[in-house]
Formats: structure tokens, C-alpha cells, sequence
């Protein structure tokens, strides 16, 4: 047996890793000799295999060595000391957001010359105060993702489910609703309260919580996902963490042409469409990527272009029970000036463009200096496939959008000396976008029976311009690891939203439909341009402190503090302390134990202080009107939108609560770690949070007419744990396989949800909207044939709570959307069916001159099983007459089963 492999524990051998919040990684570790006795003085280097870029350090007097803000990739690590032999190690990934710890034993140089390493690390997280899952490479390169789109990819990580009635990411860049959310939810916190960032800097759209710029998979190095990070560099989002790096060009030239394609002719009809044959569905989707040198070992470039292309049919659904009812009151002078003529049944054309453009630039100015650019541009639209309402639609309630982003990224990464570092991240960026209906006109809503007419949400223009710089300074002084940061973002918001100014007419039933006598009438008046500029601000303190071998210890406090547009307050009072510690009990057993607490504050989704803002009772109003003066209004519209205010009406007007404090939450994690051999482990985690003064609307005067309250007063309350089996790849072989279980409860689920009783929001305490009891996710990569390759992902979960409302107003709250439930019921009283789906990709690979390129063709098919997977129901319970038949009638699903074909060559 070779005497290196028994007296050098390798460097690959004990990885110990712990999560930060960077968009780079770190290696910490200890140079020992046979004895134990630490090696003072001794020298390593660390070198990037694509790039060449090199960092050294020298370890302590205690054997002890950091290198700070290592760029992720694969590294090869050289340990030299008098009088001993120099260790090389296999090659070592460094992953985003992770520290790891290396222990090197070295041989004395009579015995060996030099020691190569080839034992490869454990897959344990060692170190990780919380948990979390990096996921990039082959994991994504080559499995199914409908659109190319990375953040499908987040519903496969522990603690993660998709937001309530929020579709899989169907396209790259376009945006198919008006107040479209990030997609995903962490531990039940709303979907608009995640941080998402992109090489260190923002990426959250700052009206709706969304995500902005589109970043194509060929540019995806990794991205971690993480329910709860301890570390203070994160802040500015109450949810989850998701944190992404674009791939840096590399000494190699690489690069590859993609092509996707897909056709109704391979696809299974979708469930509810009542057509005689497959609705159409056509798309396209070609890429093209390059990455290299520019000059070797210095200066490096990588850019990827792709572009998507869809042509489809979509189902206008107005219940056929209803459609000559609808047609013939249409018909009458008193609906002359509808926004259709005819209500509609069937398909009609639809279609989706887009583009997305990344290009990165970096250079190695010497050898304490490392700058970038990264610049990111996407374009998408949506013609008339925007959801609208919460009901069964005409097309005429459906719209059309327009995306613009860009972002500019700048970073440099300065090593001042082996123990003190420092990186500066500047980013420019913009977003744009465009909202139109398919018909404009007032919105015509018969709660259960159908929408015409423009959806309230769906008229409207803004742009946010972002500028943020970012400042983080890292000391390494014994066995502590300082961080001391700053973050401020300026957004600037100049937007015309026409919320509710095409007025909007609500009929009880059919039969008051037909009669043209309208329960509830309401509309904006006055200009809807407004603008606003607001700066989030964040000052952080981190320390990472090994005490002892095998433990480890983080204590963070962050502040934040966000100014306001004119006339709104602030909160100012923002601390947030955190705390995490991981313990190794025994070294080799590979087990971790864990645990981390923290309080997390967000920023005020702008799209909530829109309407203070516009509606204020003096640049803008709104009048709401019930009964007698809803029909009286509809009379002078004639089914239209109203030239000016309906006389005698008293206006409804909307401020900002003079108490405003920022939204925050309280997590508590523990949990445990366990290696299963040397590629797999096994992993639990139990949260305990709590989201306080969450955004939501209330009618102050709990009468007509309305005063509109804007409070930062609801809350949200999570308990729930995750089991997470999780192999690397290996042996052409990898799995995450993730169970996740929780109750969340809230009393509103979003900011425009109003309570039951004005005057007694606690009424509305219930399972949330977010709420899944129950979920399976798992995903795998294989190759049980050479040069073939199978892809599956497969997601189950529990049903989610259901509202059960009253078609009107009943109770005069002022509230719409509607909030008034029947007497007896409360909040979310029912559950939908579970959902399943099953996605696969079965790829061929055949290597070509002399294997420096691959040709790859494959097929993909999308819920493979043809599983209907509901994602919005009709919450319309019951009307005067009593209870609806069609209460629970999906009025959206997740597509049907869907073939796609694709061939990529990869050099």
C-alpha cells in the first residue's frame, strides 16, 4: 500500500463547508506533520483549472490557512513546506456560498518526493449552520426544463414549493400575469419576499417580487437555494435565498449550438378544452454559446444567445350553460358600450417572442487584482395569453405584455494581502414593461360564471431603473473570519398602472347580468402617472469562528433601513441579529449537527404603494358604489367606463398607515447531516417562522365609502421540516430526492387580500394559500447505456387551501377583490387535489473528432404521465340562491403531455 495514502489524510478528505451569502466560495483548513504537530509557515496555492488564476497563502504558526473569495470552479491545491514532501490534491470544486476546510497531514521529504492526492472529497456539509442545495453542471445541463428557464430548477431543493396559483416558469423572458411573483416559496413566506441575486447584486423585480433580467442555462455556472442563510451578508427579503453565478470564460474554447423544437402533433390535449382537436402548439427555441481566452491565463470572455418563439391556441372559457344569456343581454342598448359585442367560446391565437443576450468579460490585472463585466439583456412578449381574473374568462379578460431588462454588472476583487480581502460589486440595470388588455373597456365580472372586458391589472406602464453598489471587506485574523458590508440600492419608479381607472362592473349572478343590474361598481379617476425613488440600505457585521475543531460558530447583525417616497413614513429600528453553529461530535462518522436563528426585514413591494400614491384624494380617487348607485352608474356607462365621477358619490381615497414598519421575519432551524459513503448523504432540518407585519389592504372606515388603509399588519406562521437524500454525480450517477412537510398559517396571503371583518382582521387567521401539508420532489441523472443519458424530475404534493367567497360584497366592506365568505366558514375552508407530474429526458451523445466535440439529440417529454395538475380553481362558493355547482372547476392547469425535440452539438 503506498505509505503517502496511509500518513497524508488527503485534502479532499474532510471538506468542510459553510454557507454564506457571496457569490463566491472560500478554502479553510490546518498543514499538519505524521505526528499532529501543526506545519508553521507552509505555502499553499490554489489554482482555477479553466482559468489558470492562482491565489496563495501561508499558514499560521498554528498550521491554520484561509484563502478568501475563491471564484466557484474547479480548483487543484499544492502544499509546500521545508523538509516535507509537497501535496497535490485532485481537483477540488469550490461552490457559491460555501466555505470549505481542508486538513493536511504532510509526508516528511525522506520518505516521498511528492504525495498526489486522488481520494475525492465527502459529500457531507460539515460546517453549514443551515441547509441548502447548490445545483448546476450536468444537474441542469442535462435535464428537462421547459423554456431553458434555471428557476424550474428551484422547485427541486428541500423546503421549496410553487406559489399558489403561479404556473412553472413557461417562458424565458415574457411575463404571463400583471402581478407575477418569483414562483416559489420558502417555509410558506410569501412568494414576493425572496431574495434573488445574480453574481452578488439584486435581481428581484421591485414592483411585483418577481424575477427581472433573463439568464439562459448555457451562462448558468450554479445557483444555491437556501430557506434560511445565517449569514448577515443577506438581507433586503423576509423569504428565501436564491443565489446565482454566471459562468467566466475558461482557457479551453467551448461552446455549443442548441435547438429545441416542439409540435401539437406530439402533444396530448389539454384537460378542460373542450375542442374536437389538439389546440395548436408550436415552438421554437435555437441557442448558440462561446466561451474562451483572450489572452491565456489573464483575460477571458463567455456570451450565450437564445432565442424562443410559440405559437399556440388558447381556451377562452365563458361556461357554455351561460354563453347565449351573456350574448343576448350584449345585444341591448343597455351594454352599448361594452368592451365586446359577444361573449366568446373556444380557441383563439396566441403567441410568445423572446430573446435573452449574457456576455462577461474577466481579467486578471496582476495578482492581487481581479476585475469583471457582466452585461445581460432580455426582451419578451406575450400576446394574449396574460391571465386576468380569478373566474372563468372570455378572451377579452386576457392581455398582452412587453419585458425589457438589462443589467450591468461590474466587480473587483482585490487581495490586499493573504488575510484581508476585498470585493466591490456596482450594477446598473432597468426593467420595462407593458401591460394591455385584449379589449378595453370596463371589466364585466359575474363571479363563477364569467369575466368580459378589461381585467382590472391588465392596463398599464412602468419602468424601474436600479442602481446598487456593494461593499464587503473579509479579515482573517486566528481562528476568526470578519466581514464588515454595506449595500445600497436606489430604485427608481415612474410608472401609469390604470388599476380599476376602466371601472368595473360586478354582477351577483347571471340573472342580474342580464337584467344590467350590477351589485358593486367601482373606478379610478385622475392621473395614474406617478413616481417614486427609493433606497434600500444595508450595513452588516459577520463573524466566523472555529472555537475548536469541529465546531463552528457564526454571529451576524445586520441593519436595514429603506427610504420612502414623499409623504409615507419609514422604519428605522431595522436590526437583525443572527446566529448559527454547526457541530461535528464525531469526525469519522461524517455527521453534522446544526442550528441558526435570525431576524430577516424585506422592502415594501412598490406595486402596494402605487395606490397611495395615485389615489390619494387629490391627484387621484376611486368610487365605490353598491346597490342602487352601482346600477345608477351602469346606467350612465352603458356597460362602459364612466367619462367622469357618478354625481353625488363621495370618492374613496387610499393612504399609508402612519405606523409603516418594515416587513420582518423570525427563523429557527436545526437539523442534521449525515454522509452515506463517500458520494451521498442524508440530511433533516426542522424551521420554526414567523413573518410579521406583512402588506395588506383594509378599509379603515369598515363602511361606504371606503377609506382605504395601506398597513404593514399581517402575519404568516410556519412550522415544517425536510428529509434530503442527495448523491452527487458519480459513477455516472446522481439523485436529490427531497420530502417536505409544514402547516402555514396567515391572515392574508398577499397585499391586495382584504379581511372578512374590517375592524377584526384576526378572524381571518387559517391555513394560507401557501400552505402545502406534503411534498415529494425528485430528480436524477444516469447513464445506464453509454453515451445515454435519462433525466427524470418527479414532484408530488398535498392539495392547498381553497377560499370559499360570496359573488358581491355582501357585507358592504368595501373589499374588492371580494372577501365576504358565507356565515359559518372560515378562511381557506377547503383543499384541491394533490398534484403530480413527471418530466424525463432520454438523450444520445456521439463523440466527434477525437472526443473535443459532442453531438447530442435527444427527445424530453413535460408530465409525461398526462397527470392534470390544476393551478387555479373558481373560489366562488355561493350566491344568494345558494351554493355554486362549479365551485372548484379548475380554471387553470399546468399543460397537458408534452414532447420536445432537441439536438444540440457541444465543443
Amino acid at each position: 500500500m503506498n505509505l503517502g495514502r496511509i500518513l497524508l489524510t488527503a485534502l479532499l478528505s474532510i471538506p468542510l463547508l459553510a454557507q454564506t451569502s457571496a457569490p463566491t466560495g472560500a478554502l479553510r483548513g490546518i498543514v499538519l506533520d505524521p505526528s499532529g504537530a501543526a506545519v508553521p509557515n507552509a505555502r499553499i496555492a490554489a489554482r482555477n483549472e479553466d482559468t489558470g488564476a492562482s491565489r496563495t497563502a501561508s499558514a499560521a504558526d498554528t498550521g491554520q490557512f484561509r484563502i478568501e473569495h475563491l471564484t466557484a470552479g474547479s480548483y487543484r491545491l499544492s502544499v509546500e513546506a521545508p523538509g516535507f514532501a509537497t501535496a497535490e490534491s485532485a481537483p477540488l470544486t469550490i461552490s457559491i456560498g460555501q466555505v470549505a476546510q481542508q486538513r493536511v497531514v504532510l509526508q516528511p521529504a525522506g520518505v516521498a518526493d511528492r504525495l498526489d492526492v486522488v481520494e475525492t472529497p465527502d459529500a457531507v456539509d460539515t460546517a453549514a449552520a443551515t441547509a441548502s442545495a447548490a445545483l448546476g453542471g450536468e444537474r441542469i445541463e442535462e435535464a428537462p426544463a421547459r423554456s431553458r428557464n434555471y428557476l424550474n430548477f428551484v422547485l427541486s431543493a428541500p423546503g421549496v414549493a410553487q406559489s399558489a396559483g403561479a404556473g412553472s416558469q413557461r417562458t424565458m423572458t415574457g411575463v404571463r400575469a400583471p402581478l407575477g411573483d418569483s414562483g416559489f416559496t420558502f417555509a410558506g413566506m410569501r412568494p414576493r419576499n425572496n431574495a434573488i441575486l445574480i453574481d452578488g447584486t439584486d435581481n428581484r423585480d421591485e414592483t411585483t417580487g418577481g424575477n427581472r433580467v433573463a439568464i439562459g442555462l448555457e451562462m448558468v455556472q450554479e445557483f444555491r437555494v437556501a430557506g434560511a442563510s445565517v449569514g448577515a451578508e443577506f438581507g433586503g427579503a423576509a423569504g428565501g435565498l436564491l443565489n446565482m453565478v454566471t459562468r467566466s470564460g475558461v482557457n479551453l474554447w467551448h461552446g455549443d449550438f442548441t435547438f429545441f423544437a416542439q409540435n401539437d402533433a406530439l402533444n396530448a390535449r389539454k384537460p378542460g378544452v373542450a375542442a374536437t382537436a389538439n389546440p395548436r402548439f408550436r415552438r421554437y427555441q435555437p441557442g448558440v454559446s462561446l466561451l474562451g481566452p483572450i489572452h491565456r491565463d489573464r483575460t477571458f470572455f463567455a456570451m450565450a444567445i437564445e432565442h424562443e418563439r410559440e405559437s399556440a391556441g388558447e381556451w377562452s372559457d365563458v361556461p357554455a350553460a351561460a354563453l347565449d344569456t351573456i350574448n343576448r343581454a350584449l345585444a341591448t342598448p343597455a351594454f352599448a358600450r361594452a368592451a365586446t359585442p359577444a361573449a366568446f367560446r373556444g380557441l383563439y391565437d396566441t403567441s410568445t417572442k423572446g430573446t435573452e443576450f449574457s456576455g462577461k468579460l474577466n481579467h486578471q490585472w496582476n495578482t492581487r487584482d481581479t476585475v469583471s463585466a457582466r452585461y445581460a439583456w432580455s426582451r419578451g412578449r406575450v400576446r394574449g395569453e396574460v391571465q386576468g381574473p380569478l373566474n372563468f374568462a372570455d378572451r377579452t379578460a386576457q392581455g398582452s405584455s412587453l419585458t425589457v431588462d438589462h443589467s450591468l454588472v461590474g466587480n473587483w476583487l482585490r487581495v490586499a494581502s493573504p488575510t484581508v480581502v476585498n470585493e466591490l460589486r456596482i450594477q446598473v440595470a432597468g426593467r420595462a414593461m407593458e401591460l394591455s388588455p385584449n379589449a378595453p373597456g370596463a371589466m364585466l365580472e359575474i363571479p363563477g360564471v364569467a369575466t368580459l372586458g378589461e381585467f382590472y391589472r391588465l392596463n398599464g406602464d412602468r419602468d424601474e431603473k436600479h442602481f446598487q453598489i456593494v461593499e464587503n471587506l473579509n479579515v482573517v485574523a486566528g481562528r476568526h473570519r470578519l466581514a464588515l458590508g454595506a449595500d445600497a440600492h436606489t430604485v427608481r419608479f415612474d410608472a401609469a398602472l390604470r388599476t380599476r381607472y376602466a371601472g368595473v362592473f360586478l354582477f351577483p349572478d347571471l340573472a342580474a347580468f342580464a337584467q344590467g343590474a350590477p351589485d358593486v361598481f367601482v373606478q379610478a379617476f385622475g392621473d395614474p402617472a406617478t413616481r417614486m425613488r427609493t433606497t434600500p440600505v444595508g450595513l452588516w457585521l459577520q463573524d466566523r469562528w472555529e472555537p475548536h475543531s469541529g465546531w463552528h460558530v457564526e454571529f451576524g447583525l445586520r441593519f436595514d433601513r429603506q427610504t420612502m417616497p414623499a409623504g409615507m413614513p419609514s422604519s428605522s429600528n431595522n436590526f437583525a441579529p443572527r446566529i448559527g453553529l454547526a457541530w461535528r461530535p464525531l469526525a469519522a462518522r461524517g455527521l453534522v449537527l446544526r442550528a441558526g436563528a435570525g431576524f430577516y426585514f424585506d422592502r415594501y413591494p412598490l406595486a402596494f404603494l402605487n395606490d397611495a400614491l395615485q389615489k390619494d384624494g387629490t391627484r387621484g380617487f376611486e368610487q365605490y358604489a353598491a346597490g342602487a348607485d352601482a346600477i345608477r352608474a351602469f346606467q350612465l356607462a352603458r356597460a362602459g367606463t364612466l367619462i367622469a365621477p357618478l354625481p353625488g358619490l363621495a370618492p374613496a381615497a387610499w393612504r399609508a398607515s402612519s405606523v409603516f414598519p418594515s416587513t420582518y421575519s423570525r427563523k429557527v432551524t436545526f437539523g442534521a447531516e449525515q454522509a452515506l459513503g463517500k458520494d451521498t448523504t442524508l440530511s433533516v432540518e426542522g424551521a420554526y417562522i414567523r413573518g410579521f407585519r406583512l402588506p395588506r389592504v383594509r378599509n379603515a372606515a369598515a363602511a361606504l365609502p371606503p377609506a382605504y388603509l395601506l398597513e404593514q399588519t399581517a402575519r404568516s406562521s410556519y412550522t415544517g421540516a425536510s428529509v434530503t437524500l442527495n448523491r452527487r454525480l458519480s459513477n455516472d450517477l446522481a439523485y436529490l430526492v427531497t420530502y417536505s412537510t409544514g402547516r402555514t398559517h396567515d391572515d392574508a396571503s398577499d397585499f391586495d387580500e382584504h379581511p372578512l371583518d374590517p375592524l377584526d382582521i384576526r378572524r381571518d387567521w387559517a391555513l394560507s394559500r401557501q400552505h402545502q401539508g406534503h411534498r415529494i420532489a425528485a430528480s436524477g441523472l444516469f447513464e445506464p447505456i453509454e453515451n445515454i443519458t435519462v433525466a427524470p424530475i418527479l414532484l408530488w404534493a398535498s392539495g392547498r387551501p381553497i377560499n370559499a367567497l360570496l359573488t358581491t360584497d355582501a357585507f358592504r366592506t368595501g373589499a374588492f377583490p371580494v372577501s365576504a365568505r358565507p356565515a359559518g366558514l372560515a378562511r381557506n375552508p377547503y383543499r384541491t387535489q394533490p398534484a403530480f407530474s413527471l418530466d424525463l429526458r432520454v438523450m444520445k451523445t456521439i463523440p466527434l473528432w477525437d472526443e473535443r466535440a459532442l453531438l447530442q439529440f435527444g427527445v424530453e417529454s413535460f408530465n409525461l404521465t398526462n397527470r392534470t395538475r390544476v393551478e387555479r380553481l373558481s373560489p366562488y362558493f355561493a350566491n344568494a340562491a345558494g351554493r355554486l355547482s362549479n365551485y372548484g372547476t379548475p380554471l387553470e392547469s399546468a399543460p397537458a403531455r408534452q414532447v420536445q425535440l432537441l439536438v444540440q452539438l457541444e465543443y
